[in-house]
């Protein structure tokens, strides 16, 4: 299964996804744009999905989420263009602000991120 969205995903969708995805998926997210590919396919595979919805490589990143505890496993090989990632593949604070802030506006449905 593969999404790509620029509004919240339903509540249909979020359980599909939970399904599809034994609750724990992949996605590639640009938060300057607000946009997510999300699904069990390959991390590259979801990152090309926003590069052809004219996506800059360097605002896109790669993580895992766990859709029953809502953590956050930031993924940053697929985007080494990105200044903001240091040689070491760690994000700034501020990098990762922006995703958990991107995902709470899609996962608005999920209960993890109702209790916030």
């Amino acid at each position: 299964m593969r999404l790509y969205k620029r509004i919240q995903l339903k509540k249909r969708e979020i359980l599909k996804l939970q399904e599809d995805c034994e609750d724990y998926i992949w996605a590639a997210i640009d938060p300057c744009k607000c946009v997510i590919s999300l699904g069990d396919d390959y991390l590259i595979d979801l990152r090309d999905v926003l590069l052809v919805n004219n996506c800059r490589p360097e605002n896109i990143f790669g993580i895992g989420f766990d859709l029953s505890t809502g953590r956050i496993d930031y993924i940053n090989q697929i985007n080494r263009r990105n200044p903001s990632v240091s040689v070491t593949g760690e994000l700034t604070v501020e990098d990762k602000e922006e995703i958990e802030d991107a995902l709470h506006y899609f996962f608005e449905k999920l209960p993890v991120y109702q209790e916030a």
